[in-house]
């Protein structure tokens, strides 16, 4: 620590001392107006290495101080300011906000705060984390799950550098995670967000593709899932959110301009010869659907394989006649699967030949295609199952998934 020199002014010819040093731990008195502090004892000379005839008689005796203990007579005479109505509260998920106000007139630069778990701090470096401020808050990143303290020092900027108080603002509390999750269902309707959820993960279904009909020998291809989309929201909390999930082909699940498409019926293509229409491909959608003779997509994939042709007429006179478009139905090549572990919009699967009946419906609530028609004779068929039902699901804090 550097030194300041003060002159002691005196007789001429009176017998003084040396050089006085005093340190930051002499002892002195604040009387107010002044401020005293005792010189040791003995007697003083004219100082020798540093004379000054600007002051006094030119025979002066000098004393030594310490910056340090003129900075903390000067704390101690005119004080730093501090802050006031500090608290902290939860803010979010495992988040905290600090909140104060700041002080309207005295020496103050900004506050430094501490951060620790378990225990408050001692000192301005004793945490996890430290954070200077000037501002009026402070809203932390994710925590952990235990009881924090905050220290404030107070301090103002000299250029000696920072001179902190001693830290005589504090508070605590338990840190807590805001977890929670929804699903809705077909309908239409508006979501409040929670107290304190400020950030959610959202998984939209789009309604499932109906699965084709049958006709003239051949079957219904199924229907393409419904489209899958995924991300986070920033929101507020008490924030009412509209929602739409339909029932109705080809509409659309939506929540708040977020959009997830329907998957698609199977196009309706025709034969080598006659005027004869057939539904024997997938549907394109989430994950496409399954043309005759093939397998339906899942997981955001293609369905694979399909038949390119078909024999019709009696047991003695049989003829192949070949399909046009007949190909599996394309996924949208991401991932359907939510954070949630849950395999959405499946591609439906084709009918069989031989057989007349209705195609099954896709799964409700997962958006699944659905099931094409079985068919196996001259005139028209069934028709395919209705696609499943999309649905959206909504998250925040840890069941996010995501290591909030």
């Amino acid at each position: 620590m550097g030194e300041v020199f003060i002159p002691l002014g005196g007789a001429g010819g009176k017998s003084r001392g040396s050089v006085a040093t005093l340190d930051g731990n002499t002892p002195f008195a604040n009387r107010g107006a002044t401020l005293s502090l005792p010189l040791p004892a003995g007697t003083y000379k004219k100082s020798l290495t540093t004379p000054s005839t600007s002051y006094g008689d030119g025979k002066n005796a000098e004393v030594t101080l310490s910056k340090e203990l003129l900075k903390k007579m000067a704390l101690n005479a005119f004080g730093i300011a501090s802050i006031t109505n500090f608290s902290l509260s939860m803010f979010a998920h495992k988040q905290v906000r600090l909140t104060w106000a700041n002080p309207s007139q005295g020496l103050w630069s900004g506050t430094h705060f501490v951060f620790k778990y378990d225990s408050m701090p001692t000192s301005i470096t004793d945490g996890f984390m430290q954070v200077d401020s000037a501002d009026v808050y402070y809203t932390t990143t994710a925590l952990q799950e235990r009881q924090l303290y905050v220290r404030a020092y107070n301090y103002v900027t000299t250029n000696e550098g920072r001179w902190y108080d001693s830290g005589n603002v504090s508070s605590a509390i338990q840190v807590t995670g805001i977890s929670g999750s929804v699903t809705f269902g077909a309908g239409a309707g508006t979501w409040t967000v929670p107290a304190n959820v400020r950030r959610v993960r959202y998984i939209l279904v789009g309604r499932g593709g109906d699965g084709g009909w049958g006709n003239y020998y051949v079957p219904g291809g199924g229907g393409g899932g419904g489209y899958f989309t995924t991300g986070y929201m920033d929101v507020t909390p008490g924030q009412n959110i509209p929602w739409v999930i339909p029932t109705v082909k080809e509409q659309s699940t939506s929540f708040n301009g977020v959009v997830a498409n329907a998957g698609h019926m199977p196009a309706q293509a025709g034969f080598s010869r006659g005027d004869n229409g057939h539904t024997a491909g997938g549907g394109d959608g989430g994950s496409g659907g399954g043309a005759w003779g093939g397998t339906p997509g899942t997981n955001g994939n293609d369905g694979v394989g399909a038949t390119n042709q078909v024999n019709i007429g009696s047991r003695r006179d049989k003829e192949y006649v070949w399909l046009y478009g007949c190909t599996p139905g394309i996924g949208q090549h991401s991932p359907t699967t939510g954070f949630n572990g849950v395999l959405y919009s499946s591609g439906g699967y084709a009918g069989s030949k031989g057989s007349r009946a209705q195609g099954a419906p896709g799964t409700n609530g997962l958006g699944n295609g659905g099931n094409g028609a079985s068919h196996g004779g001259i005139g028209i068929g069934l028709d395919g199952g209705n696609g499943g039902t999309g649905c959206i699901y909504i998250a925040w804090g840890s069941a996010m998934n995501d290591g909030s």
